[in-house]
């Protein structure tokens, strides 16, 4: 089941923007779920910073985190998506709940989202016999 960003759309909106905005005092906004639905809602904003904002997560929620940094180097605001997932949340939800980062992501306007999958091994070469079975792919180059 995908995630449900219209219902709260405003609200969620409302604090993204309270984010970006470099005249607001406000540098997080933490989103969560409605109970066990799929419907996002925002839970909490704050103006304290990634200090601030890692005491709000829950172990047994499934939460969302987008922070206002300033880069040391530059002095630029950096913003970042943070998927908090709970060592209490159950496998099952923790699986669906994987799924809906893309979105969110894309409703929060992040336009590089860090790929939190493993980086992809490269090949060194084709395999030559793709069918056989029990091959495995090191002993076919």
């Amino acid at each position: 089941m995908s995630v449900n960003l219209s219902k709260n759309g405003a609200a969620l909106m409302a604090a993204y923007k309270d984010v970006v905005d470099g005249k607001s005092d406000k540098n997080w906004a933490l989103f969560t779920y409605e109970g066990n639905s799929n419907d996002l809602r925002l839970a909490q904003t704050g103006d304290g910073g990634l200090e601030e904002l890692v005491e709000e997560l829950n172990s047994g929620k499934v939460m969302y985190a987008f922070c206002r940094v300033q880069d040391p180097n530059s002095g630029l605001p950096k913003y970042v998506l943070i998927n908090w997932t709970g060592e209490g949340v159950k496998d099952s939800r923790k699986g669906l709940c994987a799924n809906h980062v893309g979105s969110i992501a894309g409703f929060l306007k992040v336009r590089s989202p860090c790929d939190h999958q493993r980086p992809r091994r490269r090949r060194r070469g084709t395999r030559k016999h793709p069918g056989q079975s029990g091959q495995s792919f090191r002993s076919q180059l």
